[in-house]
């Protein structure tokens, strides 16, 4: 237990790879565990495999045919025969419709696949690819569809940023994507089941290697580690996010107590100090 135990409780002690193999092979169950264990074994191997395979259905000269058959034939062997291979990981195929429906087709494949010890494989409709690209593509779509302004106005996750007159389908926070106070009534509940859907896209795509670009800022990874946020986390002039005037008052309060405290150092008056309070704050109101 201490193996695990002692890396959440002090994780400044061990390398960020090594909590990153820690988490992998502790977090997801034992079938991705064995399954990471192959990978880091064999798994030159079939990646060499998966080009083989795409090169002989490309190829129509006889002779590479067979060259290129009985090299993908040695692989198998290699594979089958190596100590560290038990089997592949089975895979769910999910098809998706990209447009209106899309969010809420993939919403219900990730809470299909959320208690589910398998790796899923995307085709969207009306196309034949499918593989890790196409998989990976799929968490880019969902990432794009998730910074959209009319599905961010009707499904309230982000603050709006300050370019929404640019005629930008998306949102464009230069400080990354700061989440939203719930809005009150029965809205609250769709946006909060939203943020369950995002996490569980996450922990899908983390736990097959995959990588959701949503641009997320800073803010939001402390609230998930519970840490406070105060008056230094509004957005300041220049993050692009409606509401920086907060963050440029909060400095000038900050930058008010500090040269009041310099001034009492400096021997000044109570009557004094106030006097220059009052008059920074009509200059600043000018």
């Amino acid at each position: 237990m201490w193996a695990v135990t002692l890396p959440k409780a002090c994780p400044f002690l061990f390398s960020l790879k090594t909590r990153k193999m820690l988490m992998k092979y502790t977090a997801f169950g034992p079938s991705f565990a064995v399954h990471w264990t192959q990978e880091h074994k064999v798994g030159s191997f079939l990646k060499r495999r998966a080009t083989v395979q795409t090169e002989l259905n490309a190829q129509t000269d006889p002779r590479k045919m067979q060259e290129l058959s009985q090299e993908l034939s040695n692989i198998e062997e290699h594979v089958v025969r190596s100590n560290f291979w038990l089997g592949t990981l089975q895979s769910t195929l999910v098809r998706l419709q990209k447009g209106e429906e899309f969010l809420r087709q993939a919403d219900v494949a990730m809470g299909f696949l959320a208690n589910a010890s398998k790796l899923m494989e995307v085709q969207f409709e009306g196309e034949t690819g499918f593989g890790i690209a196409v998989t990976q593509s799929f968490y880019v779509e969902v990432a794009q569809a998730l910074q959209e302004r009319s599905i961010n106005s009707a499904m309230p996750m982000w603050v709006e940023d300050n370019d929404s007159s640019a005629g930008q389908q998306h949102l464009l926070c230069r400080k990354g994507l700061l989440l939203k106070p719930l809005p009150p009534g029965p809205l609250r509940d769709r946006v909060v089941h939203r943020f369950r859907f995002l996490g569980r896209l996450m922990g899908q795509a983390l736990r097959e290697g995959f990588i959701v670009p949503l641009p997320l800022a800073d803010d939001f990874f402390a609230l998930l580690l519970e840490e406070p946020l105060g008056p230094s986390s509004l957005p300041k002039p220049g993050h692009g996010v409606a509401g920086e005037l907060l963050g440029a008052l909060s400095d000038f309060l900050d930058d008010l107590a500090l040269n009041e405290a310099q001034q009492r150092e400096a021997g000044q008056s109570e009557e004094e100090i106030q006097a220059w309070r009052q008059a920074q704050v009509r200059n600043l109101s000018h």
